[in-house]
């Protein structure tokens, strides 16, 4: 006959047993985690004042996507939709502002959103940063990226 020790060993192995037989296997997902990703250059120009740069808040959610722009020289933020690749994380939006349509073509990854950004000055490279906490604009490291005008 097993001693009582035996039996609660066999039971704890057993149960644990019972849980990985149960448990179905993880697999990945096809679409990026929902939720909010923010990327940006926005900053205070310290001899002035003056606000530069954009922030992009893309908002992932599981039934839509959308996008939130913001620039210097744009009297509010602009939120539009958004269109997201799953597959390859390309991300393609357009809106209006007061100076023409501004587009933009790109990736978002894990650490920055690199794309091409089309407005009434042409065609220009854009790379923002990815930003895990928001907070107050920081004062702009010698060179900027510009500004939406």
């Amino acid at each position: 006959m097993p001693s009582a020790g035996q039996l609660a060993r066999s039971g704890f192995l057993g149960g644990l047993a019972l849980l990985a037989a149960s448990a179905a296997p993880v697999s990945a997902q096809p679409r990026w985690v929902a939720g909010t990703y923010i990327y940006a250059d926005l900053c205070t120009m310290p001899e002035d004042g003056a606000q530069t740069g954009r922030r992009i808040t893309l908002k992932r959610w599981p039934g839509s996507d959308n996008l939130v722009y913001e620039g210097a020289g744009l009297p509010a933020p602009i939120e539009t939709a958004v269109t997201v690749d799953d597959g390859t994380k390309a991300v393609a939006f357009e809106i209006a502002t007061s100076a023409g349509p501004v587009s933009f073509r790109g990736t978002a990854g894990p650490d920055a959103l690199v794309g091409t950004l089309n407005s009434a000055g042409g065609a220009q490279p854009l790379r923002l940063k990815r930003v895990l906490r928001t907070g107050a604009r920081q004062a702009c490291p010698g060179e900027t990226t510009g500004s939406i005008n």
